[in-house]
């Protein structure tokens, strides 16, 4: 029976280290209590952080979600028929194919 041999040649991936190495040094890490994963934060990254926290509360804050007159605008529009204009569908389809 022929067996295969990776793909294109290639030959299929060795672990780093056997396992027993492995577990031998989660052993010796939970032994010594020494943790080698961790994040720090600086002080700089912090205050970025509160300071963006701070300008999308006040974004919130002053700007409605749903600004009421281009709704209306919208309404009025659809109402007209407006976007059934060849013209105006052309402009659609033009500005949604940037997206496809």
């Amino acid at each position: 029976m022929v067996g295969i041999q990776g793909l294109g040649g290639v030959p299929e991936p060795k672990p780093e280290r056997p396992a027993s190495t492995r577990e031998r040094n989660a052993e010796a890490s939970a032994a010594t209590g020494l943790s080698k994963d961790g994040v720090e934060i600086s002080s700089v990254a912090q205050a970025a952080a509160a300071s963006i926290a701070k300008t999308i509360q006040a974004a919130k804050v002053n700007v409605p979600d749903v600004r009421q007159e281009r709704v209306e605008a919208a309404r009025e529009a659809i109402e007209r028929g407006d976007y059934k204009k060849p013209e105006i569908v052309a402009t659609v389809a033009q500005r949604i194919s940037k997206y496809l």
